[in-house]
């Protein structure tokens, strides 16, 4: 809009100048106000006519000067006084030699002729810079609402399940935020239905094999409970069947402990920690308590390589508790009385492990091992963000607990020396 019509505005200048057109109309108006004034026998002070005769020809600009000096102005009402106000803009106005009645005067005439053309530029370079303006606009739109119809095409793909289509993403514009957005939304649909779905496989996986632990001794105890129905009708019931019963129950009562606490631990989506404290402070009581329980089932606690330095970690007493009653639960059933249990802490640069090894041992009778215990391990591990390791050799098992440590921890004194640690 600037361009035409500045540019417009220069060419219908130089077109007045080089025709000559505008000054020709003002001589001729000159040549009337000569007419005027010598009609009326004029001076140069006489304003009401002169201005009368102004209006009668919409004269815009309308001077009447005398050595530089304003003698009449059609802007203001009133007489000058000689000598008053100097006329200005001197040097660029054309200025006509009037005869009035005391003498001759310069008069600066302006008919306006040329403003209506400069109007008309003025107005048409408003419309086409506004036409101009619509029409990128409308080309930008058009651009933005391909995008658009593009993206719903690919949404409407995804909300019928087909998360393998991509979302195009173009530009740095809000829109193209919005596509980098709902790529990244799907991205983490195909994440989470990764997860569900290897979720729903180890679940099923665990059913299946919680199904078929479960039906042999339910098989078991359905046969010696038929034996004990049979004894009963010959009145003759043994203690053995009894207790092989027994022994089944209980065995089938711990494989549903096990299965409550796999899906009570995964149900849970975020586990509160408690603040940090020394190593000692978090594990000394439990690792005392299982001394102690090993102790009374018969076993021999070796904690010789337990040494307590200087270090914190941050855990859940809940969770660790259910994994220490795991690990006693699983050393009861499958560790070997002949050789000590060993008990070690591990530090190392990023982590504080706790070892427990064993030595396993062959039952009488064979004891039906799901692995869903460690696997609950590792499940309240994680939510620890820690993790497990277990390494099984011949007879020989460990397993590690390790926890990420924290920052370490000024102590007052570490007066805990390893017999009082062992006591």
């Amino acid at each position: 809009m600037g361009l035409l019509y500045f540019g417009g505005k220069g060419c219908l200048q130089q077109f007045f100048f080089n025709t000559g057109y505008i000054y020709k109309r003002e001589v001729q108006r000159a040549d009337e106000l000569q007419s005027y004034v010598d009609k009326n026998c004029l001076k140069a002070i006489d304003y009401k006519q002169l201005k009368k005769w102004a209006l009668q020809r919409n004269i815009r600009e309308f001077t009447v000067s005398r050595d530089q000096w304003l003698l009449f102005d059609v802007s203001y009402d009133g007489i000058l006084t000689p000598g008053s106000r100097e006329i200005t803009d001197f040097s660029w106005k054309i200025f006509h030699k009037i005869k009035f009645a005391d003498g001759n005067a310069d008069v600066y005439l302006y008919e306006g002729f040329a403003d209506k053309y400069y109007d008309i530029l003025a107005g048409t370079s408003i419309l086409v810079g506004f036409i101009v303006c619509i029409g990128i606009f409308s080309y930008e739109m058009q651009e933005d609402l391909r995008y658009i119809q593009c993206l719903k095409k690919e949404v409407d793909v995804i909300t019928k399940g087909n998360l393998q289509e991509h979302i195009t993403v173009t530009g740095n514009d809000e829109l193209a935020q919005l596509a980098g957005g709902l790529e990244i939304m799907r991205q983490t649909l195909i994440q989470k239905e990764q997860s569900e779905q290897e979720l729903r496989a180890a679940q099923e996986k665990l059913v299946l094999g919680m199904s078929h632990d479960l039906r042999t001794p339910l098989t078991g105890l359905m046969t010696y409970l038929e034996i004990l129905k049979k004894q009963q009708k010959n009145r003759n019931v043994t203690d053995e069947y009894i207790q092989k019963s027994l022994d089944k129950v209980i065995q089938i009562r711990n494989l549903s402990d096990q299965m409550f606490e796999y899906f009570f631990v995964n149900s849970q989506h975020k586990v509160e920690l408690e603040e940090a404290e020394d190593i000692f402070s978090a594990f000394g009581d439990y690792l005392s308590e299982l001394c102690v329980l090993l102790e009374d089932e018969g076993f021999t606690v070796d904690t010789e390589m337990l040494e307590w330095n200087p270090a914190a970690v941050r855990i859940n007493t809940d969770l660790f508790g259910r994994i220490m009653n795991n690990i006693i639960s699983n050393i009861e059933k499958y560790a070997g009385r002949n050789k000590p249990i060993q008990i070690q802490i591990l530090y190392e640069e990023s982590h504080i492990g706790i070892l427990i090894g064993n030595t396993t041992d062959q039952p009488e009778q064979p004891v039906h091992k799901t692995g869903i215990g460690l696997q609950n391990i590792s499940v309240m591990m994680e939510h620890m963000h820690g993790y497990v390791e277990v390494s099984e050799k011949e007879k020989d098992y460990c397993i590690i607990l390790y926890f990420p440590s924290s920052d370490s921890i000024e102590r007052k004194s570490f007066s805990h020396n390893k017999n009082s640690a062992d006591r």
